[in-house]
């Protein structure tokens, strides 16, 4: 009979310590999911931030301090996963808002500097068609001069000419 409740007791104590170990992850998964979707958004927006400055930069703008920025809210994502992981929800919510936020700025300010250089680019391609047109029409126009003034000189060379007379051909 001892036997018996000994082995009842150990087993209703290995279940209760199962329930709760799975009951805390639970508990734990759900104090965690807030600050999860909030790392998820952050890695996102890190992403949009990376493409919008690459597109900047595929426009031609200078990117070189939204790199930085970039490298920036890379390091603060990477403390907020940190977090995650260690369990402090808190501190990666905050981290990945922090993050989320350079993000946003980066991202702005990669979207005006892309019209910025777009802007400038068909500047130079409008004056480089311009100053095109007008080189092309500059060089026919010279083109015809030169080729009315050795046209006169030809023309004045075969008119000073004299006829050759041959005998015996028929």
């Amino acid at each position: 009979m001892l036997k018996r409740f000994l082995r009842t007791s150990v087993s209703f104590l290995l279940l209760l310590a199962l329930a709760g170990l799975f009951s805390h992850g639970v508990f734990f998964v759900r104090g965690a999911d807030e600050a999860s979707t909030s790392v998820a958004d952050a890695d996102v927006a890190v992403r949009w931030a990376f493409n919008a400055t690459l597109d900047a930069e595929r426009a031609g703008a200078n990117v070189s301090g939204l790199i930085l920025r970039l490298k920036e809210a890379g390091g603060v994502l990477a403390e907020a996963e940190m977090a995650l992981e260690n369990g402090n929800s808190s501190e990666a919510s905050s981290k990945a808002v922090q993050c989320i936020g350079i993000a946003e700025s980066v991202k702005g300010d990669a979207d005006v500097l892309k019209a910025s250089a777009l802007k400038k680019a068909q500047a130079v391609f409008w004056t480089s068609l311009t100053f095109s047109v007008v080189g092309i029409a500059v060089f026919v126009v010279v083109l015809m001069l030169v080729w009315r003034w050795f046209k006169r000189g030809y023309v004045r060379k075969m008119l000073s000419m004299k006829p050759e007379v041959t005998t015996g051909e028929a």
